[in-house]
C-alpha cells in the first residue's frame, strides 16, 4: 500500500498538470509553499529528533554533506525539485531527469528503515511529491514533449522512491548505517524544504494565504 501510495501522487500530479496546465499558478505557489513548511516541519519534529538518539559528530557533517550533494545535484535539475520553472532543454534533458530520479531514490530510503514505518516523514513526502510532479509536467508540456515522453519519464520518476522504500525495509545495510543516510536525507530536504519557503514568494510582501497554509502545515506535521 505504501508503494502504491508513493507511486500513485506522482501519476496524479502529471494527470493534474494536464487539465489545468497554466491556467492558475497561483495554486501550485501555495501548494508548494505548504509542502515546504510541512516538509521542514516534519524534519525537525520527527526525523532529527531520530538521528541525534545518541552523541554524534558525525551526525552533523552527514547533514551538511546532504545539502552539498543537493547543491550538486541542482546544477544538472536547475531547482526543479522545488518548484522552479525554467525551461528544459528539448536536446538533452536526461541529466536533469538523471538528477531528479537520484534525489527521488535518496529521499524514499528512511520511510521503511528495517522494515519500520516512519509514517508521518511517509506523509512528508507525499505531500512534496505532489506539487513537484505538477511543476515537472508543466515544464514538459512547455517544452513540448510528447505524452508518450512525458509519460514514460513520470513512470520511471514515480519508481524511484518506491523502489528506494522497499530497498530500506528489505536490505540490512539501513539497520547498520540509516542513522547517517537519514542525516543525509535530512540534509537534501532542509535544503529544499527551506528553499521553496524563501524563494516561493519573490515581492517579499505579506501573503496571508501563503502565511496560513504554514501556519497549518506546522501544526498538522506537529501532530503527525
Amino acid at each position: 500500500m505504501v508503494y502504491l501510495l508513493l507511486f500513485s501522487v506522482v501519476i496524479l500530479g502529471g494527470l493534474l498538470a494536464f487539465v489545468v496546465k497554466n491556467k492558475d499558478p497561483q495554486y501550485v505557489k501555495l501548494l508548494l509553499s505548504f509542502s515546504g513548511a510541512y516538509l521542514l516541519s516534519i524534519i525537525v519534529f520527527h526525523l532529527l529528533p531520530g538521528v541525534y538518539k545518541s552523541p554524534d559528530k558525525k551526525i552533523g557533517l552527514f547533514i551538511m554533506l546532504g545539502i552539498v550533494f543537493q547543491l550538486i545535484l541542482e546544477l544538472f535539475s536547475h531547482g526543479a525539485e522545488h518548484g522552479h520553472r525554467h525551461k528544459f532543454s528539448n536536446k538533452a534533458p536526461w541529466l536533469v531527469f538523471f538528477s531528479l530520479s537520484i534525489h527521488a531514490f535518496m529521499e524514499g530510503l528512511p520511510i521503511n528503515e528495517g522494515n519500520h514505518l516512519h509514517s508521518s516523514y511517509l506523509y512528508g513526502i507525499l505531500v512534496h511529491k505532489l506539487p513537484i510532479a505538477i511543476v515537472l509536467t508543466t515544464l514538459m508540456i512547455n517544452a513540448h514533449y510528447s505524452k508518450t515522453r512525458i509519460f514514460s519519464f513520470l513512470l520511471f520518476f514515480a519508481a524511484m522512491t518506491p523502489l528506494a522504500a522497499y530497498v530500506g525495509a528489505t536490505f540490512d545495510f539501513m539497520l547498520t548505517y540509516g542513522n547517517y543516510i537519514n542525516a543525509f536525507v535530512v540534509g537534501i530536504l532542509a535544503h529544499i524544504g527551506t528553499t521553496i519557503l524563501f524563494e516561493n514568494e519573490h515581492s517579499h510582501q505579506f501573503n496571508i494565504r501563503k502565511f496560513t497554509l504554514i501556519f497549518l502545515a506546522l501544526i498538522i506535521a506537529y501532530f503527525s
